[in-house]
């Protein structure tokens, strides 16, 4: 039986279906299900601000670990609001206009991740950049819609314009959310520690 809504992502002028759901009365998915991503706006850092947090709490619950573990918490709207303004940074929003998703991209260095072992695992020299799946957030009563995946895929896709042969990521080992998620998008774990307090891992996926 089908059960679960379209969601439709609307990018420019793209409108394409990414989940099931059964049709109303004239065959159309109804407009509460529209979901939008694009370019975050500065004038959005609050409300991503908010969203982070909050879903950083239910990220937390299902890793086991305490909040304070995660450098998110310093953080703040004016970060958000300069982030947007100096990376690629996108956003989930529904047919009311609220935002139920978020993700950034940062581009770095290999060298950056402190981990002399990484350059030689990914064929390429510590001075080459790779993108940098970041902040990825989806407001608790929006999650399993499939929101997170068309933020994944923007992001992907952007990686890819950016010529990047990689995109890497951190997330605690102990979330089995996270873990499924990543893993089915063909990432791989590279590295693990421990310095945050709990087991983090580094995973990566080629391009």
């Amino acid at each position: 039986m089908l059960t679960r809504p379209f969601l439709y992502i609307v990018w420019g002028n793209v409108m394409n279906q990414n989940t099931i759901d059964p049709e109303d009365d004239n065959g159309s998915p109804p407009d509460r299900y529209l979901i939008s991503i694009r370019p975050a706006r500065p004038d959005e850092a609050d409300r991503i601000h908010s969203l982070v947090i909050s879903s950083m709490q239910m990220y937390c619950k299902n890793a086991g670990i305490t909040n304070d573990k995660l450098d998110v918490n310093s953080e703040t709207a004016d970060d958000v609001r300069a982030a947007i303004m100096s990376v690629p940074f996108f956003v989930a929003v529904n047919a009311k206009g609220v935002l139920v998703g978020s993700v950034r991209l940062l581009h770095k260095k290999i060298a950056s991740f402190g981990i002399p072992a990484l350059a030689g695992k990914l064929s390429l020299g510590p001075d080459e950049y790779v993108s940098y799946f970041s902040r990825f957030a989806v407001s608790e009563d929006q999650q399993g819609l499939g929101i997170g995946s068309l933020l994944y895929n923007a992001a992907k896709i952007k990686a890819r314009e950016l010529t990047n042969t990689y995109i890497l990521l951190h997330t605690a080992l102990s979330n089995p959310v996270m873990i499924s998620f990543y893993e089915k998008r063909g990432f791989v774990l590279l590295s693990e520690d421990t310095s945050r307090g709990y087991p983090r891992g580094l995973l990566g996926k080629k391009l």
